[in-house]
């Protein structure tokens, strides 16, 4: 028995020393050398990444349906199998496929190597953002632990559309790295489809196109090799205006009895479909009519009475994002969202049009894209829009309302919609109009300041203007803070809770006032930016240093993004005492860019020196290919204002 028993040990001392061995794992588990190798090779490149997607093939085919209440449809088949690597060893996979009212998950397996399905417990969950409800779209997630690097686990899924017009965009990256990921599409001839190529010109894809006459189907599919992870970067672009992707515009097709149905061919086709939504909503107005009436009383001119109902909206109806099912495209009833005190963009936007209607306004709905969107009507389909507002014409001028921004005047709009192209109903036609754009002279932020040195201290008197977006921020944040915290919080923000800054008591314009510029004023002590020595007296007189800390590293993948275009413009005035005399002022710092530009300039002026300083930021977005050029200019603005104003006393 001791015999057997020592022989035991010996054993298997001998496997726990091979399974530490190179290779060990991969003789016992079958795992593939040449896939050791590679998860080794993708650990170094992706040190933070757990697996890799080694392979994946995605599968579109389409099949015609008949419904006796939803009439006939084109239906929409993936199937997809990912081949996933662990690049470490005893790692968890998490992954999720989402859904929502026009889809369903139909299977969700995985393989192991040697080909045995494992069960999986897939978890079914709304999709949240911050904790609210967001849409309709439904997570179905699962995990899978990995035991060591290199083994391959094979994910299949198969999903359907229930109408061909909501499969809009296919992406090719992921959240871990890809080897290899080809996307397919098998279109039948009775089905006319175009598959528009967007952002590949960066990108290494390969398309091939081959017909099959018996089936009477083109497949096109595309291979793309080596990318690197969609990483979560702040201020980022949006996916769809950086990475490459496929829009599917579903123009028509040919039923069984040979009937041809259009799809969305056309604006006309798209616009038509809206309005059959919009057509459906139930409406009773005369809940509506009180509250229209009070808020027009005493309103002397059009403008006026149209400013106060767009405010109204904007203030007393929550925000809320939530879309289901075909409601992500059709508007609530404007008596429901009165009464919810609440709705989204669309239900907000319908509101504002049917309280405009009671006040003897032509107000219509409009939908449009914002700036996450790269497409415009040119290519009609359901991804070019993601957001409705209202267009009200008075007098022959439009005025695009947006009520989900707050704070925002008539007549000016949000970064995010200005130049984009707008769909506006007009009965059973449309106008095709565009949202105007702003320069960053639009959200001038002019800033003065005027100094004065007592001892060891600065003080000084602080006014600003705010214009543009930079004031409906303000405002906004201002409002958010509870009545008691007001005071405290917009001293700090002032201050850039800088405790070196002591300010005074903050006059401000009217808080409410979203026409004319916001205006601040007050006074203040600056500390421990003034040192002598026995000598000389060194000043730092700004207090601000806009964009010194704003530096892009290696490893960014994508542009920095911009809330919006920003233009900050600064002139301080010190009066140097009689004692004193200047002996020397930093020199002058120009940096221009097409994009972006800098300028720091002193000057002296007897016994009061000038310091100006103007900074814009022209299209909202620094490119990753200027990154070099912003981080050399963010160098030399950070010496220049390190570097400080010399003084000396007189004889």
């Amino acid at each position: 028995m001791r015999i057997l028993f020592y022989h035991k040990l010996i054993i298997t001392i001998f496997l726990l020393s091979f399974l530490s061995a190179e290779g060990g794992y991969a003789q016992l588990r079958k795992i593939k050398p040449e896939n050791i190798e590679l998860s080794n090779n993708l650990r170094i490149k992706y040190p933070k990444e757990n697996v890799a997607l080694l392979n994946s093939f995605t599968n579109y085919t389409f099949e015609r349906f008949e419904d006796e209440v939803k009439g006939n449809l084109v239906v929409v088949n993936e199937s997809a199998n990912d081949e996933i690597l662990a690049i470490k060893d005893n790692v968890k996979f998490e992954n999720a496929v989402f859904y929502n009212a026009e889809s369903e998950i139909k299977e969700i397996y995985v393989k192991k190597a040697n080909g045995r399905r494992v069960p999986l417990n897939l978890l079914i969950s709304d999709y949240t953002q911050d904790g609210i409800f967001n849409d309709d779209v439904k997570i179905c997630s699962y995990n899978v632990n990995y035991e060591m690097r290199g083994e391959v686990i094979d994910f299949d899924s198969q999903k359907k559309y229930f109408d061909v017009r909501y499969l809009t965009t296919v992406f090719f990256h992921d959240r871990f790295p890809i080897k290899q990921k080809t996307i397919s599409f098998e279109i039948p001839e009775w089905l006319d489809i175009e598959l528009k190529e967007v952002n590949f010109e960066a990108f290494n894809i390969k398309k091939t196109i081959t017909s099959d006459i018996k089936t009477k189907t083109k497949t096109y599919t595309y291979t793309v090799f080596d990318l690197s992870p969609d990483l979560p970067e702040k201020h980022a672009p949006y996916s769809s205006r950086i990475y490459p992707h496929i829009l599917i515009l579903s123009k028509r097709y040919t039923t069984n009895s040979g009937e041809s149905v259009k799809l969305f061919g056309t604006v006309d086709d798209l616009y038509s479909w809206y309005l059959s939504l919009v057509k459906s909503i139930k409406e009773d107005n005369s809940v509506l009519l009180p509250t229209v009436n009070r808020l027009i009383e005493n309103k002397k001119t059009d403008l006026e009475k149209i400013e106060a109902i767009f405010y109204w909206v904007q203030e007393d109806i929550r925000y809320i994002a939530f879309e289901e099912g075909i409601m992500g495209f059709k508007p609530e009833s404007a008596m429901n969202v009165y009464k919810n005190k609440y709705g989204d963009c669309k239900g907000k936007a319908n509101l504002l049009k049917q309280m405009l209607i009671l006040a003897g306004f032509d107000a219509r709905l409009s939908w449009i894209g914002t700036d996450a969107i790269p497409y415009d009507f040119s290519t009609p389909c359901l991804a070019i829009n993601n957001h409705m507002i209202c267009t009200v014409i008075l007098k022959d001028k439009k005025y695009f309302l947006d009520a989900t921004e707050e704070y925002i005047a008539i007549n000016d709009y949000a970064h995010r919609i200005q130049d984009r192209q707008v769909l506006i109903e007009d009965g059973t036609k449309f106008i095709l109009d565009k949202v105007p754009g702003f320069s960053a002279e639009r959200n001038l932020i002019q800033t003065n300041i005027d100094f004065k040195l007592e001892g060891d201290v600065l003080k000084g008197k602080f006014s600003a203007v705010y214009h543009g977006e930079e004031k409906t921020e303000l405002l906004r944040g201002y409002s958010a803070i509870s009545s008691d915290n007001k005071e405290l919080a917009l001293k700090k923000y002032l201050s850039s809770n800088d405790k070196n800054i002591i300010i005074g008591e903050v006059k401000t314009s009217n808080m409410e006032d979203r026409i004319h510029p916001l205006e601040l004023d007050y006074d203040f002590v600056v500390n421990n930016y003034v040192t002598h020595t026995n000598i000389e007296t060194y000043l730092n007189i700004d207090t601000d240093k806009e964009f010194s800390s704003l530096v892009f590293d290696s490893l960014r993948e994508k542009d920095y993004q911009f809330d919006n275009k920003v233009n900050r413009s600064t002139t301080i005035h010190i009066v140097i005492p009689e004692e004193y005399k200047i002996e020397y002022i930093p020199d002058s710092l120009v940096k221009v860019n097409p994009d972006f530009s800098f300028l720091l300039k002193y000057t002296i002026r007897g016994n009061t020196i000038l310091y100006e300083k103007k900074i814009t930021i022209d299209n909202a977005v620094i490119k990753k290919k200027d990154f070099g050029v912003w981080n050399d200019y963010v160098k030399q603005v950070r010496k220049f204002y390190k570097d400080q104003i010399v003084l000396v006393k007189k004889n």
